[in-house]
């Protein structure tokens, strides 16, 4: 085991310990998840819900989203913001999941492993690598740690990567050293201690239990 596998590891076991394993709690729809995300970009959770609920309460079905005048899906997902972008790419989503797999389901995506869905999915413009790893990890419980704005910030904090490395090789150069059977309560522990410990702006790092980790340099003294 390399130093950079030990220190992961040894983050993971001061997150569960303080925060609790992460289960994954089982099977969910893919696309419905996969919309979801789109629609979290640059927004928080409770924005990104309402627009959703939203958004099928008036076009009930992915069929009724995908063929609804741009604008009028604009109108009901504005809450989330972006809603321009977010509602044509929504739709051009649906209509290559349509071209590709035939229906407006993902449910063929158990299919693939994890490799060749990720470049089946990001091979679509609006599905980026922590879109489809998202979309893996909730909804078939595969073993990845997606790297969302939260992980990203902690693993340069923590120099698990150099400062400049982008979100998207932050993942492939983590994903190897993620502990077997761990991706999702990674994942889920760095976003639960990213969102209440180690926030963009203020970090509370006198509460942090990963501080003599910490490499950051401003870090405040305990």
């Amino acid at each position: 085991m390399n130093n950079l596998s030990v220190r992961i590891l040894e983050a993971l076991q001061l997150l569960e310990k303080n925060q609790g394993e992460k289960q994954w709690p089982g099977p969910s729809d893919a696309l419905d998840n996969l919309i979801l995300t789109v629609l979290s970009q640059n927004t928080n959770d409770n924005l990104r819900d309402r627009a959703y609920n939203r958004m099928l309460e008036i076009y009930p079905s992915w069929e009724e989203v995908m063929n609804a005048p741009t604008e009028k899906l604009e109108d009901a997902i504005r809450i989330a913001g972006l809603s321009q972008q977010k509602s044509e790419r929504i739709q051009a989503i649906l209509r290559w999941i349509k071209q590709e797999f035939g229906e407006l389901s993902l449910r063929q995506l158990k299919n693939y492993n994890n490799d060749a869905a990720i470049e089946l999915m990001t091979a679509q413009k609006g599905i980026g690598i922590k879109t489809v790893t998202v979309v893996l990890m909730i909804t078939l419980g595969r073993d990845l740690c997606p790297v969302d704005t939260h992980v990203h910030r902690i693993a340069r904090r923590l120099a698990w990567v150099d400062w400049n490395t982008t979100a998207e090789k932050t993942f492939w150069q983590l994903r190897p050293h993620v502990p077997t059977g761990k991706g999702h309560s990674l994942h889920m522990n760095l976003l639960q201690f990213g969102r209440t410990i180690c926030q963009a702006r203020k970090p509370r790092c006198r509460d942090c239990f990963l501080w003599d980790q910490c490499r950051w340099d401003e870090k405040i003294p305990k």
